[in-house]
């Protein structure tokens, strides 16, 4: 299996989950990981469906 480092997919929509984060503006809940101090749903392109980019931790994993 190839790491991700190897196939220079940081910062892609996938990954492994870090936290339960939830949607500060709808309260949708994604799986998350940390990025730069903030929270960044995985698998999307960074925003809640309701176009919110702000996520509040609602349990570390």
């Amino acid at each position: 299996m190839v790491e991700r480092s190897e196939r220079g997919d940081e910062g892609g929509p996938g990954g492994e989950p870090e936290a339960i984060g939830q949607c500060t503006e709808c309260g949708e809940v994604y799986a998350v990981q940390h990025e730069d101090g903030d929270l960044r749903p995985i698998g999307t392109d960074g925003v809640c469906e309701c176009g919110n980019d702000v996520f509040e931790s609602v349990t570390e994993l």
